[in-house]
């Protein structure tokens, strides 16, 4: 029953062009949006997305290596200024339009890029963290502040996009669920520990 809402959770992401939000797939296939996030990560979804996207195209080798230099040029402008850049600076700066730099943000995935960079060094939750996650897991209090955390650098950006509004909306519903079951099994151990 997993593995069949898994490959169906991947199948609407794709057939969606990966626009469509984990809590949406989540939605459809009967599971939770961590567990979609968790899926779309381990089973590379991205990648399959831009896979599929190539596959279509038939662009003259010259146009492009020039939208490749252009695509390079563009994310590492972003990356330079943390992401405080609007995608019609940045289309100006490599001749393309800001449509296009949109779609390569998010298919490339260039929020999680800026969030990674902006990553405390010393943080012990990304190297302790265990790839089979649940909402369960996400629940510990280490968890819920290393998200929030997270969250509170995409926000002190100075820019941001639409798709970038949307991905921190979830994340924030992703935290607030796991710290609902985080509250709900503290009160579980005290009735537990009161019983006793």
């Amino acid at each position: 029953m997993k593995k069949e809402a898994r490959i169906q959770a991947e199948k609407k992401f794709l057939k969606a062009r990966g626009k469509i939000t984990n809590r949406e797939i989540a939605k459809a296939v009967t599971v939770n949006p961590l567990t979609v996030g968790r899926w779309k990560r381990d089973d590379q979804w991205e990648e399959k997305l831009k896979e599929m996207e190539n596959v279509g195209k038939k662009e003259s080798a010259g146009t492009a290596v020039r939208k490749k230099d252009a695509r390079d040029k563009a994310f590492r402008f972003y990356m330079d200024e943390g992401g405080n850049i609007t995608n019609k600076e940045l289309a100006s700066k490599v001749g393309v339009s800001p449509a296009t730099i949109s779609k390569w943000k998010e298919v490339d995935g260039w929020i999680d890029h800026i969030a990674q960079q902006n990553a405390e060094p010393d943080e012990e939750v990304e190297e302790t963290e265990v790839p089979d996650l649940d909402m369960g897991d996400l629940a510990a209090p280490e968890q819920i502040i290393h998200i929030n955390r997270k969250i509170d650098m995409l926000l002190a950006r100075e820019h941001l996009s639409a798709e970038e509004i949307a991905y921190i909306a979830d994340a924030k519903s992703d935290l607030l669920e796991a710290l609902e079951i985080y509250l709900s099994i503290v009160r579980e151990v005290s009735e537990i520990r009161t019983e006793e």
